[in-house]
Protein backbone atom coordinates (compact mmCIF):
# COMPACT_ATOMS: atom_id res chain seq x y z
CA UNK A 1 0.00 0.00 0.00
CA UNK A 2 1.22 3.32 -0.51
CA UNK A 3 2.59 5.87 1.73
CA UNK A 4 0.80 9.06 2.25
CA UNK A 5 1.33 12.21 3.98
CA UNK A 6 -1.61 13.88 6.19
CA UNK A 7 -1.39 17.61 8.81
CA UNK A 8 -3.94 16.96 10.70
CA UNK A 9 -5.79 19.60 12.94
CA UNK A 10 -7.63 17.70 16.67
CA UNK A 11 -9.77 20.12 17.95
CA UNK A 12 -11.11 20.46 21.37
CA UNK A 13 -9.93 19.89 24.96
CA UNK A 14 -6.41 18.74 23.56
CA UNK A 15 -4.02 20.91 25.31
CA UNK A 16 -2.94 19.86 29.18
CA UNK A 17 -4.28 16.64 29.22
CA UNK A 18 -1.10 14.60 27.88
CA UNK A 19 -2.48 14.62 24.18
CA UNK A 20 0.61 14.76 22.48
CA UNK A 21 2.29 11.90 24.66
CA UNK A 22 -0.06 10.02 23.73
CA UNK A 23 -0.57 10.14 20.38
CA UNK A 24 3.15 9.90 20.04
CA UNK A 25 2.86 6.69 21.92
CA UNK A 26 0.38 5.30 19.32
CA UNK A 27 2.28 6.32 16.60
CA UNK A 28 5.42 4.73 17.78
CA UNK A 29 3.52 1.41 18.52
CA UNK A 30 1.37 1.78 14.94
CA UNK A 31 4.58 2.78 12.82
CA UNK A 32 3.20 6.54 11.67
CA UNK A 33 5.68 8.83 11.25
CA UNK A 34 5.91 12.49 11.54
CA UNK A 35 5.28 14.92 14.53
CA UNK A 36 2.68 16.20 17.12
CA UNK A 37 2.78 20.01 18.43
CA UNK A 38 0.31 22.70 20.50
CA UNK A 39 -1.10 25.20 18.34
CA UNK A 40 -1.17 28.76 19.51
CA UNK A 41 -5.09 29.02 19.57
CA UNK A 42 -5.50 25.93 21.48
CA UNK A 43 -5.19 23.17 19.26
CA UNK A 44 -3.20 20.19 18.40
CA UNK A 45 -1.62 20.08 14.82
CA UNK A 46 -0.14 16.48 13.83
CA UNK A 47 1.69 15.58 10.75
CA UNK A 48 1.49 12.05 9.66
CA UNK A 49 3.31 9.96 7.17
CA UNK A 50 2.26 5.83 6.84
CA UNK A 51 0.33 3.26 4.65
CA UNK A 52 -3.19 4.31 4.59
CA UNK A 53 -4.68 1.94 6.80
CA UNK A 54 -2.56 3.08 9.29
CA UNK A 55 -3.00 6.26 9.07
CA UNK A 56 -6.94 5.47 9.19
CA UNK A 57 -5.99 3.60 12.85
CA UNK A 58 -4.50 6.59 13.83
CA UNK A 59 -6.75 9.12 13.21
CA UNK A 60 -9.31 6.89 14.43
CA UNK A 61 -6.88 6.32 17.80
CA UNK A 62 -6.77 10.36 18.16
CA UNK A 63 -10.73 10.78 17.48
CA UNK A 64 -10.99 9.22 21.47
CA UNK A 65 -7.88 10.67 22.36
CA UNK A 66 -6.34 10.55 26.01
CA UNK A 67 -8.28 10.12 29.29
CA UNK A 68 -9.20 13.60 30.04
CA UNK A 69 -9.21 14.66 26.29
CA UNK A 70 -12.08 15.73 24.45
CA UNK A 71 -11.87 15.65 21.16
CA UNK A 72 -14.35 18.02 18.55
CA UNK A 73 -13.43 17.84 15.74
CA UNK A 74 -10.51 15.93 13.40
CA UNK A 75 -9.64 17.78 10.11
CA UNK A 76 -7.54 16.21 7.83
CA UNK A 77 -5.74 17.69 4.76
CA UNK A 78 -3.41 15.61 2.39
CA UNK A 79 0.03 16.35 2.18
CA UNK A 80 1.48 16.84 -2.14
CA UNK A 81 4.76 15.55 -0.60
CA UNK A 82 6.25 13.03 1.47
CA UNK A 83 8.70 14.40 4.14
CA UNK A 84 10.17 11.45 4.68
CA UNK A 85 10.29 11.44 8.57
CA UNK A 86 12.59 9.38 10.78
CA UNK A 87 10.51 8.57 13.35
CA UNK A 88 7.50 10.55 15.49
CA UNK A 89 8.36 13.56 17.66
CA UNK A 90 6.72 15.89 19.86
CA UNK A 91 7.24 19.41 19.16
CA UNK A 92 7.19 21.48 22.53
Amino acid sequence: MAVKSYKAVIKGIVQGVNFRNFTKLEADRIGIKGYVRNTADGHVEAFLEGEEDLIREIVSIVHTGPLHSTVNEVKLYEQKNLSNFKDFKVIR
